[in-house]
């Protein structure tokens, strides 16, 4: 298998260096933060299902165009069924329950609930791929809890809270915590672009019946919901295209403690494009956040 991922630097090669990690992870967390953004716009004119089925199918058949259109293969990639499970885990598992959970769940302690996934990540790591769990690891993660709990704290209400919701939530961090671990060996070969294509169009499938049968597949056609999805499909590309990146030159838990900045770069997002408040001390959140990734990702 050659020339099947998409043209990368020639660095990559090589072990990358902290700072290019760095900025890679994030690029993935400004990616994957403004993302939740456009799903909030996309879900005033469509229900969650049929979102996200719409979503991963328009990524599929993008990334499959363009991976014909420059002469790639779309054979099915070495450990097609690990990086379909995978696929679906990261994408119709973890978005699907997310999506419907945001429904009875606030944002902010969904934001807490999903910055579990890193801790969760390190301890299946350890469990399934052996996975060193050190001190210095555990204090790593629990710092970048405590960094989102403090940003999210003036914004965390329990509110006519639907315990339903709340579990789908939950599920669905688990089902991203143990989907990035499978993704570690799939992100270690070199047929990414079949890989990322089959996640894409698999989930889509799996969701679009889903759709159809619990939500009557109801849309409404509006310039913001195209919008909105045009937009999604361009963050699933290019965030799962660097978290894959990122999983190929780190282990499964510092990839994910990425994860930590999400809150807030989504605030920010919030702030700038919604009109939420944002305080001046959530900025002090950044700093046990920063500490926590550097322990975790302390040996790459």
């Amino acid at each position: 298998m050659n020339a099947i991922a998409p043209p990368l630097p020639a660095s990559i090669a090589a072990a990358p260096s902290r700072t290019r990690i760095l900025i890679a992870g994030i690029a993935f967390s400004v990616i994957w933060s403004s993302a939740f953004v456009a799903g909030r716009i996309g879900l005033d004119h469509a229900a969650p299902l049929t979102l996200l089925a719409i979503r991963f199918l328009a990524a599929g058949l993008l990334f499959a165009f363009l991976a014909r259109s420059s002469g790639r293969s779309l054979r099915l990639p070495t450990m097609a069924g690990r990086a379909l499970l995978a696929g679906l885990l990261c994408n119709a598992a973890y978005l699907g329950l997310a999506y419907w959970g945001l429904q009875g769940v606030p944002t902010a302690l969904t934001a807490v609930l999903v910055s579990a996934c890193p801790l969760l990540t390190l301890l299946l790591a350890a469990a399934l791929e052996r996975e060193r769990l050190t001190p210095l690891r555990l204090a790593g993660i629990l710092l970048g809890m405590g960094g989102v709990l403090w940003i999210t704290r003036h914004r965390l209400t329990v509110e006519q809270l639907e315990p339903l919701h709340l579990a789908a939530i939950g599920a669905g961090t688990l089902a991203l915590a143990l989907g990035t671990v499978l993704s570690k060996k799939v992100a270690a070969g070199q047929d990414l672009i079949a890989a990322v294509t089959l996640q894409f169009m698999a989930s889509g499938l799996v969701l679009l019946p889903l759709a159809w049968g619990l939500e009557g597949f109801r849309l409404e056609a509006h310039p913001a919901l195209w919008g909105s999805l045009a937009y999604s499909v361009a963050v699933s590309l290019a965030s799962t295209l660097l978290m894959l990146w990122l999983l190929r030159h780190g282990q499964a838990s510092s990839a994910s403690s990425f994860h930590f900045l999400n809150p807030f770069f989504g605030t920010l997002f919030a702030v700038t494009l919604l009109g939420e408040t944002m305080y001046a001390d959530d900025l002090l959140g950044v700093l046990p956040i920063a500490l926590g990734i550097a322990l975790v990702a302390w040996k790459r």
